[in-house]
């Protein structure tokens, strides 16, 4: 037998119960009780996507299966040889007998001290609509990256089924203070041509308890923003100042196919600020008397995607 981990407790156990993924649920005496047992239930807290894992149904039997050709084996729930779960092993099957929260977690099977596999069970979850995914790619290249808000207890891991219908390979995802992030990219991605196809982007998240799934399916053109414009810079030309910039490093070349529109925001000496809209150049006259300017920037087919703005440029410059 495998050895056995110190039995763990839950640090709140006198706080209010939550369900899967974090959310609340009110309290009663059946959900007191389901508290306590889940304190009492030794948990292995998840900090990568295990290679192996199973989804059950609440109150469902569920087999999971050792991948060995041993005769003799035994099996371990969170470390534990006797968890708190009704299990009928047979041969390399194990059977969980109407899968609950506290039958959740990862089973292993031994031969004598010998780890020979593992399997992390998880209820489903059905709330995939809760989690809110939003993807921002900065021009054209084919790579974007997404973040969502999720537990600090899970793990995710995500994929892309490209514009070409191709599946690309699962990646780990960065997680951090409740936010986590994936960056992706379309290697068959075309600049120049139409997308005919959207993009699909496939989650799949784990907390110590249950499992969720989902999908995304948007066009790259849909969630351009780029960055600020950068090199801001004056000059005089004769009697007029001009304020000159270049695009956004990251931003698609050519810009004379890329065309990017400019939103120019000055600031006059009574505090009024004076707007002003060009597309396709990158260089103005200065608005006569503002002291200061920042500038923004998008493509002109992607209405609601301005970039950030950049840095106030003083526009107080002697000749």
């Amino acid at each position: 037998m495998g050895p056995t981990p110190p039995l763990s407790t839950s640090e709140n156990c006198d706080a209010a119960v939550v369900a899967p993924w974090g959310t609340p649920v009110e309290s009663s005496p059946m959900l007191g009780l389901v508290g306590l047992v889940l304190c009492l239930v030794p948990v292995d807290t998840l900090t990568a996507f295990p290679p192996k894992f199973q989804v059950g149904q609440l109150n469902e039997d569920v087999v999971v299966q050792c991948d060995t050709l041993e005769p003799h084996i035994s099996w371990t729930l969170n470390g534990e040889q006797d968890p708190m779960a009704e299990l009928e092993p047979e041969g390399r099957n194990l059977t969980i007998l109407g899968l609950d929260l506290p039958a959740t977690g990862n089973y292993s099977c031994w031969a004598g001290p010998v780890l020979l596999d593992t399997t992390y069970v998880v209820l489903s979850d059905a709330r995939e609509e809760e989690i809110d995914v939003s993807c921002q790619a900065e021009s054209y290249h084919g790579s974007f990256h997404c973040s969502w808000p999720g537990p600090p207890s899970a793990v995710f891991r995500a994929r892309l089924t490209r514009s070409d219908g191709s599946v690309g390979p699962w990646v780990p995802v960065a997680g951090g203070h409740g936010r986590f992030n994936a960056s992706l990219a379309d290697p068959s991605f075309c600049p120049f041509a139409e997308e005919l196809r959207p993009l699909g982007l496939h989650l799949e998240g784990l907390s110590d308890t249950s499992y969720l799934s989902l999908s995304k399916h948007f066009f790259l053109r849909d969630i351009v923003r780029p960055d600020p414009p950068q090199e801001l810079s004056l000059r005089w030309l004769g009697e007029q100042l001009h304020l000159a910039w270049a695009p956004p490093a990251s931003w698609q070349r050519p810009t004379s196919y890329f065309v990017l529109l400019y939103h120019l925001q000055y600031e006059l000496p009574n505090g009024t600020q004076v707007e002003r809209f060009v597309e396709g150049v990158e260089e103005t006259q200065v608005q006569v008397g503002a002291q200061r300017v920042r500038i923004s920037c998008r493509d002109p087919y992607s209405p609601l995607a301005w970039s950030p703005w950049s840095p106030w440029q003083d526009l107080s410059t002697p000749r």
